[in-house]
């Protein structure tokens, strides 16, 4: 039989799952929570360290505390995004 005949293979989007897609939201969420909390460590103790600053001002409060919140939007916007891109092949 010869293989000229045969349909072309489906593309690879029939392996991406929905389920796996949504999925990927909280897990995204989660992921860019925690960075922005090591974000946050990190530049709390640059600070301390270079400035001395026990306690900063209202504004740097303000950017520090929102950190967390913004990467964890971020990490559910672009996580399920990423893993639509790579094709769902992420094992």
């Amino acid at each position: 039989m010869s293989t000229e005949n045969l349909p072309p293979q489906a593309p690879s989007t029939s392996k991406r799952r929905p389920a796996m897609i949504i999925a990927m939201i909280p897990l995204g969420a989660v992921l860019g929570l925690l960075g922005g909390l090591l974000i946050e460590i990190i530049v709390g103790l640059v600070a301390r360290s270079m400035f001395s600053a026990e306690h900063p001002g209202t504004q740097a409060w303000q950017l520090l505390g929102s950190l967390p919140g913004l990467g964890a939007l971020i990490g559910a916007i672009v996580a399920p995004i990423l893993y639509g891109r790579s094709g769902g092949s992420a094992r």
